[in-house]
């Protein structure tokens, strides 16, 4: 499935090279290793934030847990439901960014 979307993302971008800079193969190439850059550093953040928020969210679920007051058991809730929205969103926006796009591009491109 990766190697999938990762073909139809390379293949999305370039298309738009190709509308954007015409026949300058340097500009292509320097603008392809541009994005390899930005896309690598995207799943590394998702990566780097999927991780913390694992490690977070089992600490808040400890805390849930243990907590022997109301109001503590629903600050942590109130915590834990913060950092699943948060690494949802991140996780959408990369995709969206990594995937999507290209594949946007692409379509407006044939437009």
């Amino acid at each position: 499935m990766g190697y999938i979307l990762g073909a139809l993302m390379n293949s999305a971008w370039s298309d738009y090279f190709d509308k954007l800079f015409g026949d300058d193969e340097t500009a292509k190439k320097a603008a392809a290793g541009a994005l390899d850059i930005v896309s690598l550093v995207l799943w590394i953040i998702l990566a780097v934030v999927g991780v913390a928020g694992v490690i977070y969210s089992i600490y808040l679920g400890v805390k849930l847990a243990r907590a022997e007051d109301q109001s503590k058991r629903d600050e942590a809730k109130k915590h834990l439901i913060t950092v699943v929205i948060a690494i949802v969103v991140t996780l959408v926006l990369v995709v969206f960014f990594n995937t999507l796009l290209p594949l946007i591009l692409s379509a407006v491109k044939g437009s």
